[in-house]
């Protein structure tokens, strides 16, 4: 065959073989491989009540303003926080604090920093999950990861 000159019937099983082969080495020795899955583009983290009682929870990102919710029995909450980028996968902490005693006019005040996940949305799904739960008895809770 001259250059120039085209296959009959298209190219032949054997070169095309080769030709993928050699296409596929290209893309990644240049680090252009396909990227599986979706960039991710928040840090996302939810708390669950799994008691039968009303739990207020003061929580914050980093060094901001402390915030408070109400989680009824049951209830769920998720909290997020925007990338600057795409995939960057570094946020604030997250930072939670309790009332693990439920007897009337006592306070035992439990503090925590939350793992997240690296998320592409900022739902419960995508979130690390923890949840409250009863602490060995009725009398105390304590936050789990789920």
């Amino acid at each position: 065959m001259t250059p120039g000159q085209s296959f009959p019937f298209g190219i032949p099983r054997g070169i095309r073989a080769w030709r993928t082969t050699l296409m596929a080495l290209m893309l990644v020795a240049t680090g252009l491989t396909a990227i599986v899955g979706a960039a991710t583009r928040f840090a996302v983290v939810g708390v669950e009540n799994g008691t039968h009682v009303t739990i207020r929870m003061h929580h914050k990102w980093g060094d901001g303003a402390w915030a408070v919710d109400v989680l009824q029995p049951g209830g769920r909450k998720w909290f997020w926080q925007t990338y600057d980028y795409a995939n960057e996968n570094h946020s604030s902490r997250f930072h939670v604090q309790f009332d693990s005693d439920l007897n009337p006019g006592k306070l035992f005040s439990i503090n925590y920093d939350l793992k997240k996940n690296a998320a592409p949305a900022h739902e419960w799904e995508n979130a690390r999950q923890y949840i409250f739960r009863y602490d060995g008895n009725r009398n105390y809770i304590d936050l789990y990861q789920k």
